[in-house]
């Protein structure tokens, strides 16, 4: 009898791991074996592992600890670091930030209206930092070329703040703008601002490991159409022109009329051509009359 017993003993310890084991089949473990491998767009990676524990992840990428989890294999996405100047607050170094300083940002996204009934949600508590100069919409488009790079090609919109170095960044006011898309053919970059000409990078913009940079402000060529709908701002810097009230792409009698509408009045104004907080002879003159030769580039 006491043989039996342990003998029965001796089985329950052998089949206790064995019960373990056999648990571990969830795909949450401590990896003890693996690689990771990086292309341009997508990144790979695998384990040999322990138990579980958990995954992690920072809202762009996928960390995970043990056997592979549900989504460990992510795509890189596009990380956006774009350069652009607005004509208006432009002062010759840096753009104001007088939207700012006097709390006249809106904390929404203002491109839910026409011409660009953006239904992005892009909200934030308060204005992230003090060099916020204003919110940006921005468009990727993938095309063969310039040319081809219509607004049927875009594959993502999304809207985020410049700030008074050129930077556009996402709605942190820090990070570059993080994308999900990837690109079949080539990538173009349009930025948009509610009372600024739209602008287009002239060419592709190249990647490295998912960073894709571009810099407007350097010349005339950067902007797709040049000089007819873009424009040097200061010593050897180029920028966005301002007068476009209604954004339909042309500085025109229509905007000239908003602006006389509004004149005398402070605020978040489309008529305020410069960003100074105050509808003003300033807005027509300096902005509006030197750009009604201007159109924006932008392929329809």
């Amino acid at each position: 009898m006491l043989i039996m017993k342990k003998i029965k003993a001796l089985l329950l310890v052998l089949l206790i791991p064995v019960f373990v084991i056999s648990q571990s089949v969830s795909p949450q473990v401590v990896s003890s074996a693996g690689d990771f491998f990086e292309g341009t767009n997508v990144s790979l990676s695998w384990t040999l592992g322990e138990i579980a524990t958990e995954t992690l992840s920072n809202g762009n990428v996928i960390l995970t600890q043990g056997f592979q989890q549900p989504f460990s294999v992510i795509l890189a996405g596009i990380d956006l670091d774009v350069l652009v100047y607005l004509e208006g607050p432009y002062s010759g170094t840096e753009m104001r930030t007088d939207l700012n300083t006097a709390g006249e940002i809106p904390l929404n996204q203002p491109y839910n209206t026409a011409p660009w009934n953006y239904s992005g949600t892009e909200s934030v508590l308060s204005i992230p930092n003090s060099d916020v100069v204003d919110w940006v919409m921005v468009e990727l488009r993938d095309a063969a070329d310039a040319v081809s790079a219509t607004s049927a090609t875009t594959i993502a919109q999304k809207a985020g703040f410049i700030l008074k170095d050129g930077s556009v960044v996402d709605i942190n006011g820090t990070s570059n703008m993080q994308f999900t898309n990837s690109v079949s053919d080539n990538l173009f970059v349009v930025v948009w601002h509610r009372n600024h000409l739209g602008v287009m990078s002239s060419g592709p913009l190249t990647g490295s490991a998912g960073v894709y940079t571009y810099n407007f402000s350097t010349d005339l060529s950067q902007a797709y159409g040049g000089g007819a709908g873009y424009k040097l701002v200061g010593a050897s810097v180029y920028g966005m022109p301002g007068g476009d009230f209604d954004g339909d792409g042309d500085v025109d009698d229509f905007d000239k009329a908003a602006w006389a509408s509004t004149a005398g009045t402070p605020g978040y104004q489309a008529p305020d051509f410069n960003m100074d907080n105050q509808v003003n002879n300033p807005d027509k003159d300096d902005i509006w009359v030197e750009n009604t030769t201007l159109e924006s580039q932008v392929p329809d």
